[in-house]
Formats: C-alpha cells, sequence, structure tokens
C-alpha cells in the first residue's frame, strides 16, 4: 500500500504509526516524512540511534528505493512503486509500503508476528501488531483468498478467541464489508468457536457485513444463501454498536 503524505512516527509509544516492543528503541524513535515523490527520515533524539543502510543517522534525509532503516533490532526496508505488471496488482498493493523485515513483506510478517506473540502469550504486542497489519489491509484492493488476508482474518479471529473480545470480530467483519470478501467456511467455524466466549460483537462490522452481502446478492454475485442467513443470525444475536 503506498503511503499517503504525511508522517509516521516509529517508537514504543502506542499511539506510533508502528509501535516496536524492543528495549532498544525510543518511545519516540524516528519519523518518515511523506511528501509527492519523496521520503524522508528523521532520528527524534532516540537513544541507540537510527540507522540507514548501516550509518548512524544525523539530521534528516532522503530515502531511495532499496534503502533499509534499522530501528532497534527492526529493519525497515523501502520499496518504490515501480516495476509490477497487471497480475501481481494485488501483490503489489502491500508491497509498496515501509515495512519491518529484510524480506520487506510487511503485511506477511506482521502475520507470522501476531501468531508468535499469541502464542508465547504476548497478547498486547500481538494486538498492536494485528490493529496494524489490519489498517493495511483496509487500504489495499485484494481479493479474500489472498494469502495476506488470509491470515489476517485467522489472526483476528484467534485474538477474539484468546481475548474475549468481539473488537477482534468487528474488525474481521469490516475488512470482510469494504472488500467484499465471501467468508470462508472455515473462518466461519472458527467465528462461531469464538463466539462462545464473546457476548456481544460491538461496532457496526456485523451489520456492514450483512448489508454488503445482500447489495452483492443483487448486484447478481454468487453469494451462498446459507452465508446470508448465518451473517443475519449472527447480527441479530450479537451485534450491537
Amino acid at each position: 500500500m503506498a503511503l499517503n503524505p504525511g508522517t509516521y512516527q516509529v517508537g514504543r509509544m502506542a499511539d506510533c504509526w508502528l509501535t516496536l516492543d524492543d528495549d532498544l528503541v525510543s518511545r519516540y524513535h524516528a519519523r518518515f516524512v511523506v511528501s509527492a515523490g519523496s521520503l524522508e527520515v528523521e532520528d527524534l533524539g532516540s537513544r541507540n540511534g537510527t540507522y540507514v543502510n548501516g550509518r548512524r543517522l544525523e539530521g534528516r534525509i532522503k530515502l531511495a528505493d532499496a534503502d533499509q532503516v534499522r530501528i532497534g533490532r527492526e529493519i525497515i526496508s523501502v520499496l518504490g512503486p515501480g516495476g509490477s505488471d497487471a497480475s501481481d496488482d494485488a501483490d503489489d498493493s502491500l508491497r509498496r509500503t515501509l515495512g519491518p523485515g529484510e524480506e520487506t513483506q510487511f503485511p506477511t510478517l506482521i502475520g507470522q508476528l501476531v501468531e508468535k506473540s499469541l502464542k508465547v502469550g504476548k497478547i498486547k504486542e500481538a494486538e498492536r501488531y494485528a490493529l496494524a497489519l489490519t489498517n493495511q489491509l483496509m487500504g489495499a484492493r485484494v481479493p479474500g483468498d489472498h494469502p495476506t488476508a488470509v491470515s489476517c482474518v485467522r489472526c483476528l479471529v484467534a485474538l477474539a478467541e484468546k481475548t474475549s473480545s468481539g473488537v477482534w470480530l468487528d474488525r474481521a467483519f469490516k475488512l470482510h464489508a469494504s472488500h467484499g470478501w465471501l467468508m470462508r467456511d472455515d473462518v466461519k467455524k472458527q467465528v462461531l468457536v469464538a463466539l462462545d466466549r464473546i457476548p456481544r460483537v460491538p461496532g457496526t462490522g456485523l451489520e456492514e457485513y450483512e448489508q454488503a452481502l445482500r447489495q452483492m446478492t443483487k448486484d447478481g454475485v454468487d453469494v451462498p444463501p446459507q452465508l446470508v442467513a448465518t451473517i443475519a443470525e449472527l447480527s441479530d444475536a450479537y451485534g450491537g454498536a
């Protein structure tokens, strides 16, 4: 996903664009500045410094395609927007971003981090990563069977079950509604399991998804009637802002 013009802070604080649970990272460690045709990074007086291609950053510099920014133990690689073809649009919309990891697969890596954090019981860390992944997908046009979409939905449902919080299910339903995804049978089963521990799903995600499915049906999309019925039942039983 291409970043819109603006500033993006990285640090340990929850209100950062990218929150890193790393003792080498300062509360507000560095800032990326995006403008038309330009990407810059500056250190915010961090204790351990920000490094660009192995050299400690002084002041603010402009970044180029393939530059690597190290903040704490994380490597953030920069990818330019060029070099794609039509068949790779979905993948490219996710790759044209900033993200931790030398492979520059930001969304894929975050999905793995959510799963790893859940396994070791780091719930707050998993929640921060899941929120970042959801925000990435909300702005990218990808099909429901895209690996990152599948990973994100799986992580959100797993978080809902682990925390007994319907907030994460609401995000999953909003993603489906926003992109017109047909919920997979395995995801429906996971959602039903999670709802055994959740009294309600706050927000408007269920209602939005129910309306989206009905509109898709009117528009001639082959929506399974059972899916419409299931989401309608869930909306009646668990929905509510």
